[in-house]
């Protein structure tokens, strides 16, 4: 369609009321613009059927109008190629609405599809179930989706079944509380139910210590790194998650904490529930009491909390296999690919660490893929040196 026929619309405001997140004021709009021109309400039906046959491979939201300048340039350039309708529809991470729409004949008919990278490159795999266990009686034990039956010295029974660790408790034993410590490395995840029913889903470079089980009036963890909590109601015994000078105090809820060592903030950020953000400030501490939908940010300079409504999905879908971005540069994409892929990324320039993306990508495809996509939609490339990714302006 030309994009003539849509200039009194902007592209995000067809993209809400197609993915029902426009309010009332952008559905009226969009109402008013769909009865204007027979075209609109024709474009928007061609619309709702490709993205029913895209759904399927999980299409993303679509992004800005820079996607749409700089993929006619490369397809006028280069007008006997075409992009991967595997890897399009796999990612989409920055592509505008109508200009699916615009390549989706393309795609029909032709049946050629033209890789970037040279074969025999070495293929980068995405990372897998896999950890470190540290018990209390000093056993180490490396975990992966392998079945293992194994008892703690307080009596408890720890099971590892299909990558999920989950402890039994015994309470015919009521001693004091035994730490285990869940280490995962870079390029792992791995999910834990503990001790009271609670479940646990760890994120890349994580160290997660917890008791065997629960003794007394708080049920206390420690986190270095990223977890998803689904905690058990117990309203006579808080849940608390201890993270470096703030803690999440909980009684029954779902939320995501990330607080790794190197980065400046901790976010926490609520699905359902209600939770309370504890942190040290420079005179006296600071609280926050969260509601669903809502994220506390602690900056450990500035020992403040910010709290802001937010989209829930973008930060807890890593554990339903996705990663979600959202306006998110090249270089904050380059910390989580890195700990997802067990690579490096090295920047020849800052200009190129400022591309921003939106969309979703499956966290358990090869890293090719991604750097494929992201080369059509953008001015930079990635040359890939064993587990170094060196990233360039485009020539």
């Amino acid at each position: 369609m030309d994009k003539e026929e849509n200039k009194n619309i902007d592209w995000s405001l067809i993209s809400k009321n197609l993915f029902g997140e426009a309010n009332e004021v952008e559905k009226r709009e969009f109402q008013e613009w769909l009865q204007a021109d027979p075209k609109h309400k024709e474009y928007v039906e061609q619309s709702k059927v490709f993205y029913a046959q895209a759904e399927k491979a999980e299409i993303l939201h679509p992004d800005t109008d820079k996607a749409i300048v700089l993929f006619k340039e490369r397809v006028g350039r280069k007008k006997n190629k075409t992009i991967s309708l595997r890897v399009l529809l796999r990612y989409a991470a920055v592509i505008l609405l109508p200009l699916c729409l615009a390549v989706f004949t393309v795609w029909q008919i032709s049946d050629v599809e033209e890789h970037l990278f040279a074969s025999g490159i070495e293929i980068i795999a995405p990372g897998v179930s896999k950890a470190e266990l540290l018990m209390a009686n000093g056993q180490v034990l490396i975990l992966e989706q392998r079945d293992t039956l194994v008892k703690e010295r307080d009596g408890t029974q720890i099971e590892n079944l299909a990558g999920i660790l989950k402890y039994q408790s015994n309470h015919k034993f009521f001693e004091k509380e035994t730490y285990n410590t869940l280490k995962i490395p870079r390029g792992g995840e791995y999910q834990l139910e503990l001790a009271d029913g609670t479940k646990v889903w760890l994120n890349s470079a994580t160290s997660f210590k917890y008791p065997t089980k629960f003794i007394g009036d708080k049920r206390i963890v420690y986190l270095s790194g990223e977890a998803y909590f689904d905690v058990t109601h117990d309203k006579e015994i808080p849940f608390i998650v201890k993270v470096d000078d703030m803690n999440v105090k909980v009684l029954g809820t779902e939320f995501n904490v990330k607080a790794y060592s190197e980065e400046g903030t901790i976010q926490t950020t609520l699905v359902n529930g209600k939770v309370e953000v504890f942190a040290k400030g420079f005179d006296n501490s600071v609280k926050s009491i969260l509601t669903p939908s809502y994220q506390a940010i602690y900056s450990k300079k500035d020992k403040t909390i910010d709290v802001n409504l937010v989209r829930t999905n973008i930060y807890t879908d890593w554990k339903d296999g996705l990663f979600v971005l959202d306006n998110i540069s090249l270089e904050e994409l380059s910390v989580i690919l890195s700990r997802w892929y067990e690579v490096s990324f090295f920047f020849t320039n800052e200009k190129v660490k400022q591309n921003r993306f939106t969309g979703k990508m499956k966290k358990y495809e090869n890293l090719q893929d991604i750097f494929e996509l992201l080369e059509q939609l953008s001015d930079v490339e990635f040359q890939i040196n064993d587990n170094a990714i060196v990233v360039q302006e485009k020539d």
